[in-house]
């Protein structure tokens, strides 16, 4: 079963653009929301961007504070249609702050909401049969993908702001 998984992981081919690097370089703070499993995915983005040297927050957490106006809100939901965050994106962009999208369709609600949107393998956990195929159960390939976006993502921004893994550590929770 594990080849099956990574040969499905192992066709991705998602590049990150120099513009979202400079939008996560600009953010004086960054906000991390997502439902279920794509929402685990993301505190370990959150995580890495603190270490990093990036003010990130989970939202939801007791010491996230107020969104504000140039903060960046990075969502993940398979079907952009999850209401939850659908809500959360449009109180982020009330507030002023630009939404990034990790999807799989570029047309939904969220979609419409975000200004920057990425496409991720996977389907969501309410489509079935042949519409984008996985072996994997639900939204386990969108999940995945999530996390390996939020490693790649990380790789890609220690190259362009030239942060070296000593300084991450440096960074990394002393209080374990």
């Amino acid at each position: 079963m594990w080849q099956t998984i990574i040969a499905e992981l192992a066709h991705q081919d998602v590049a990150i653009e120099p513009a979202e690097l400079e939008q996560l370089h600009q953010a004086p703070r960054i906000f991390v929301y997502g439902g279920g499993r794509s929402g685990l995915a993301l505190r370990g983005l959150a995580m890495r961007l603190m270490q990093l040297g990036k003010m990130a927050y989970v939202v939801g957490e007791t010491t996230t504070p107020a969104i504000q106006s140039g903060d960046l809100l990075i969502v993940a939901s398979a079907s952009g249609t999850t209401i939850g965050t659908v809500n959360i994106a449009k109180a982020a962009q009330q507030a002023g702050a630009n939404v990034w999208l990790l999807t799989t369709t570029d047309v939904s609600p969220l979609a419409d909401l975000a200004q920057q949107v990425t496409l991720l393998p996977g389907k969501s956990k309410n489509l079935v049969g042949e519409e984008q195929a996985s072996v994997q159960p639900m939204g386990s390939l969108f999940e995945q993908s999530v996390w390996l976006f939020g490693d790649a993502l990380t790789l890609a921004y220690m190259q362009f702001a030239g942060i070296t893994e000593a300084e991450m550590r440096n960074r990394h929770a002393n209080l374990e």
